[in-house]
């Protein structure tokens, strides 16, 4: 059975670090990335099946890269890590091509389960959010 490839992208070290101990039993960490401009440059050399990426990066949103990754013709599934719960941001995630939505407040809950979905083709979003 193939493993799932991620690419990780999020604005503090802390988190990705986090995010680097909690997935990779279970998943293959194919880059970890701090900057949305890093994250359009490597990600297609990189070719990871899905992303995780947070919506406030320091230097654009995760919007704007999702979208960029999109034209460029990316075909990874994208997860939008984010702290905000307003159902505003996860519309704006679907528009964006999400395959899935994760408030950081419950990552440990629903992260894997998000990955798991969109590694199959199916969608994973907050309950009560969306």
């Amino acid at each position: 059975m193939k493993v799932t490839r991620l690419l990780l992208i999020d604005d503090n070290p802390a988190m990705l670090e986090m995010l680097d101990e909690m997935l990779n039993q279970e998943f293959s960490i194919a880059g970890k990335l701090s900057t949305g401009e890093s994250a359009i440059e490597a990600a297609p050399r990189i070719d990871a099946d899905v992303i995780l990426l947070d919506i406030s990066l320091g230097d654009t949103t995760g919007f704007d890269v999702a979208r960029r990754l999109k034209e460029s013709g990316s075909e990874a599934r994208i997860i939008f890590l984010s702290v905000h719960e307003n159902p505003a941001f996860v519309q704006a995630g679907l528009q964006h091509g999400a395959y899935g939505y994760v408030l950081k407040s419950n990552i440990s809950r629903d992260l894997v389960k998000a990955i798991q979905a969109a590694s199959h083709g199916e969608y994973f979003f907050p309950h009560g959010v969306s």
